[in-house]
C-alpha cells in the first residue's frame, strides 16, 4: 500500500461520530489483568492529599510506518499542565512528579489514534495518564478536581478501566460558550470518550460507593498533540509556569 492509500485508509476509519460532533464513544481493546492490577499499588498523588487520588504517567512519540503504529517512551520529566487552562493551584503550571505506568499500554493508544482524523507523515506526543480515584467515609470521590475545563491538547481522551462498587462519575461535554451540557453518560469498563480538546471543554461527576463503605473508578487519561505542538520538553515548561 502506497502512503498515499495509507493516508486514505487511516482517514476513512476515522470515527464518523467524532467527524460530525467533535466527540465520540468507543470500545477499547480488553487490557491485560497485569495493567489491571497495577492499578492496585499506584502512588498517592502528593500534591492533592485532600483528596484520594493515585496515578502515574508515562510520555510517549508516536508515528506510522509501513502499516502500524510504532511508539518509544520518552525520557522522565517533570509532568506540567499549563495555568492557562487549569486553574487548580495545586495543579496549573506546577512541575509535578509522576511516577512511570508498569505496563505497556501502546495497544491502547493505537487503538486511540486509528478512530482520529490524524495526518499519517505527522509525528505524535502522547500523555498517558494512570489514575485511581478512591471514594469511602473519608474522603469524596473527586473525580474531577479542577471542575469543567480543557486540558490544552489537540485531543482528550478518558478511558475507563474498572468500575469497582460505585456510582456517578458522568462524563460531560459541555459548549465552553454556553456552558450547555452537550452530551452526557457513564462509561464503562473498556469504553473511552474521544473529545476535540480544542473546541470542547469536559468534565465527570463524583463517584460515592453504591453499597458498603468504599468505592473505586480506574481509568487512562490519554492527552495527544503533534509533536511540534507538544506538551513536554523544557519549551512546554516554561510555557506552561510562566
Amino acid at each position: 500500500m502506497t502512503a498515499l492509500a495509507e493516508q486514505i485508509a487511516l482517514k476513512n476509519s476515522a470515527n464518523s461520530d467524532y467527524l460530525e460532533n467533535g466527540y465520540c464513544v468507543i470500545d477499547m481493546p480488553e487490557i491485560p489483568q497485569s495493567l489491571l492490577g497495577s492499578f492496585d499499588s499506584m502512588p498517592r498523588d502528593m500534591p492533592s492529599l485532600g483528596r484520594h487520588r493515585e496515578l502515574r504517567l508515562t510520555q510517549y512519540i508516536g508515528y506510522w510506518e509501513e502499516g502500524e503504529w510504532v511508539f518509544a517512551p520518552l525520557p522522565k520529566r517533570n509532568y506540567v499542565q499549563s495555568a492557562d487552562y487549569i486553574k487548580l493551584a495545586e495543579a496549573g503550571g506546577v512541575p509535578r512528579h509522576r511516577e512511570q505506568i508498569v505496563g505497556d499500554l501502546t495497544a491502547l493508544v493505537a487503538a486511540v489514534l486509528n478512530q482520529l482524523p490524524v495526518e499519517l507523515n505527522e509525528m505524535f506526543q502522547i500523555n498517558v495518564n494512570q489514575i485511581r480515584v478512591t471514594a469511602n467515609v473519608e474522603y469524596k470521590g473527586v473525580t474531577v478536581p479542577e471542575g469543567p475545563h480543557r486540558d490544552g491538547h489537540e485531543f482528550s481522551v478518558i478511558a475507563v478501566a474498572r468500575r469497582n462498587n460505585v456510582k456517578g462519575g458522568e462524563t460531560h461535554v459541555i459548549d465552553p460558550t454556553t456552558r450547555e451540557i452537550l452530551f452526557r453518560t457513564i462509561l464503562d469498563e473498556n469504553q473511552a470518550i474521544l473529545i476535540d480538546d480544542e473546541r470542547f471543554i469536559h468534565y465527570a461527576s463524583n463517584i460515592e460507593p453504591e453499597e458498603g463503605d468504599v468505592g473505586y473508578r480506574d481509568i487512562w487519561v490519554i492527552e495527544i498533540n503533534r509533536w511540534h505542538n507538544r506538551a513536554y520538553g523544557p519549551a512546554h515548561e516554561r510555557t506552561s509556569m510562566a
